[in-house]
């Protein structure tokens, strides 16, 4: 399967990570990522009350994380099965000069033509379900290919990670000139033009609460002093 990755907007960012800062609910979706479960299933299965599992999975149904349906029960009342309603990858950097929060919806139908090596793994997926034999010759096959996939993930993690070292240099030395300057509204937009790579007058205004005469004043004056 391609990935098409679609930006999730603030609230949504906001509503998600209120389900996952609780330890609980985060077991619950790891458990529910295998596959869909009943609620008493997964209370044995994860050692939990039924109560409690019941309000965290109302609490995830409320926040779109989660959906349920009613099925009947065949040694009594109907009862509810919970499965995952979104797939998301969520990341966060916090540094002395970084702050980068990042949602992503995660789809089915590209939009950019994916890379040779996601192309390869894909065919290989592809290939393993399509490949003669029963399922156990299918399941080895797969097995293969996730321990490659883990592999570049943790590869591609170790680059990531060594760029945002780079952009935490960079940015370091461009706070500093940037704290330079004595206004402190300037400062602010300066920090944002730089964190952001945004030089809107009303986007300015409106993430900064600045007025747009004082912002675009600012700008006018950076346009002439500090950038080209």
């Amino acid at each position: 399967m391609l990935i098409e990755l679609v930006k999730t907007n603030q609230a949504e960012l906001d509503s998600v990570l209120q389900v996952l800062e609780n330890p609980v609910r985060r077991r619950i979706i790891k458990r529910l990522s295998q596959e869909a479960a009943y609620g008493l299933q997964i209370s044995k299965e994860l050692g939990l009350g039924q109560a409690l599992v019941a309000k965290h999975m109302a609490i995830m149904e409320r926040a779109g994380l989660v959906a349920s349906s009613s099925e009947p029960s065949p040694s009594g009342p109907a009862r509810r099965r919970y499965s995952l309603a979104r797939s998301i990858s969520i990341t966060m950097d916090v540094a002395s000069n970084i702050y980068i929060e990042h949602a992503t919806v995660l789809g089915e139908a590209p939009k950019a033509r994916p890379s040779q090596k996601v192309a390869s793994m894909s065919g290989r997926v592809q290939n393993a379900l399509d490949a003669p034999g029963d399922d156990k010759a299918r399941i080895s096959k797969l097995s293969q290919v996730l321990l490659e996939l883990d592999k570049a993930l943790e590869e591609a993690e170790a680059e990531r990670v060594a760029l945002i070292g780079v952009r935490n240099r960079a940015m370091g030395e461009a706070a500093r000139i940037a704290g330079k300057q004595s206004d402190a509204d300037r400062k602010r937009v300066l920090f944002h033009i730089l964190d952001e790579h945004d030089t809107e007058v009303g986007s300015i205004s409106s993430s900064l609460n600045i007025r747009e005469l004082v912002v675009r004043a600012i700008l006018d004056e950076f346009e002439k002093n500090l950038f080209e």
